[in-house]
């Protein structure tokens, strides 16, 4: 009872999560989307601040343009001219079509020469021209070329404007933009980190919640080895000497043998709880794998034989783990034994063994029906099978063996169909080898 309140636990912390993660999941994707949102309004503010700046000077000109324009109609002469200043005005000048300067807010200008054409397309246009200019001062001015018209004749009102107010506009629009990409970024990392902690302390709790499986099943396990291994093997032994008595009464005979293979059956299941409850393995040592994989198959060649089973070995030879021969014949019995059983009909089972990073990596796959998709993530667990008469610790029990040795195991659907499991052994090195 304990242990399936231990498992209901474990499921439960496993669903918990798995919304969990689910949650981080949709909350990253709205964090992107708002940041995407977010960003496009910047950029789209900040794109938009330069036409805005020039469309308020474009404005300003125009109306001093209409301003000048009146005080020249009213005085021929200029005079007046001299008297016209706004703050947002660097210089204004009137200019013909010769390029004569008739008039020009500093007087040591006016009769000069016009040395630029800048001004030329107001006659032929007949209307405004903008241009950004720099001063000999070094200061960069919003130029404005208007027909002035006057009842002799045209001339070009050349105006030129301070651009403090447009590049302020514009260096609000930057300063926005670069603040609003700061603040993402650190909302962002902020974010990252949160998720970051709240996933190992997840991580943390479900490895707590592991361990202290881990001592229940190891208490359970001293109960079974003194409370039910001793009367198992006596059931085993009695029914033993029942089957050597019965052997010329058929009816007497198949229920002996159902005996035994329960017997058998609660005897591995037995054994697989204490070997996963067990706390230390024995030492490493160093094992071939070839030595390995044959000798565990050679175990279930009869069994493999009968349903059709055709085994397959392909990879490197010659490779050696630093694992102990016991533990890693236990591993290698486990995964032909399931491999075995997920295919009744007959197949066939591979193993591939490669050197990759000074790992042994062992891959062994069947062409059975594979894992269904929403076990995937738990077959490692504990007392987690889809067989009838199954007790689910194989799996737990190979990964038990696998970090034990410093290794790891992964379980997936093989390209084809059919289980794939991949176990990565540290490879032994030449000083344990010797």
């Amino acid at each position: 009872m304990q242990i399936m309140l231990d498992c209901r636990a474990r499921a439960g912390v496993s669903i918990s999560a798995m919304q969990q993660s689910r949650f981080q999941i949709a909350l990253v994707v709205a964090g992107l989307v708002v940041t995407i949102l977010l960003v496009w309004y910047a950029v789209s503010s900040y794109r938009s601040a330069l036409p805005i700046a020039q469309t308020l000077q474009r404005g300003t000109a125009l109306s001093l343009g209409q301003a000048i324009e009146g005080v020249a109609s009213r005085d021929p002469s200029f005079a007046t001219l001299a008297a016209f200043k706004t703050p947002d005005l660097a210089f204004f000048a009137l200019v013909d079509r010769q390029g004569t300067i008739r008039f020009h807010s500093n007087p040591d200008l006016i009769g000069e020469q016009v040395e630029d054409q800048r001004y030329r397309p107001v006659f032929d246009q007949s209307g405004p021209v903008e241009h950004r200019v720099r001063l000999g001062t070094g200061e960069e001015v919003y130029e404005l070329h208007l027909p002035l018209h006057l009842p002799s004749e045209t001339l070009a009102l050349r105006l030129a404007l301070h651009s403090w107010q447009a590049n302020q506009i514009i260096r609000r629009a930057r300063t926005g933009f670069v603040l609003l990409l700061i603040l993402t970024t650190a909302a962002w990392s902020l974010g990252l980190l949160s998720l970051r902690l709240v996933r190992r302390d997840a991580q943390r709790r479900e490895a707590l919640v592991r361990n202290e499986q881990l001592a229940r099943l190891g208490e359970l396990g001293a109960v079974l080895a003194h409370e039910v291994r001793t009367p198992l093997a006596g059931i085993k032994g009695f029914a033993q000497l029942l089957a050597e008595r019965a052997a010329g009464d058929q009816r007497s005979r198949q229920c002996t043998d159902a005996i035994l293979r329960e017997t058998v059956r609660l005897e591995a299941l037995v054994n697989d709880l204490l070997l996963y409850a067990r706390p230390d393995g024995p030492p490493p040592g160093t094992v071939p794998i070839d030595t390995a994989v044959e000798e565990a198959w050679g175990l279930l060649g009869a069994e493999a034989m009968r349903l059709g089973v055709v085994f397959e070995r392909t990879g490197e030879r010659g490779l050696k783990v630093a694992c102990s021969a016991d533990r890693l014949g236990q591993l290698l019995r486990n995964l032909f034994t399931n491999a075995v059983q997920a295919m009744p009909q007959g197949g066939r089972l591979r193993v591939a063994t490669t050197l990759q990073d000074n790992e042994v990596v062992m891959t062994v796959a069947d062409n059975g029906a594979g894992f269904a998709q929403e076990l995937l993530p738990r077959v490692f667990e504990p007392f987690v099978t889809t067989k009838a008469s199954g007790g689910g610790l194989g799996l737990a029990v190979c990964r038990r063996i696998a970090e034990g040795c410093g290794g790891t195991i992964v379980a997936e659907n093989g390209p084809d169909g059919g289980a794939q499991i991949t176990v990565r052994l540290p490879q032994a090195t030449v000083k344990e080898q010797v």
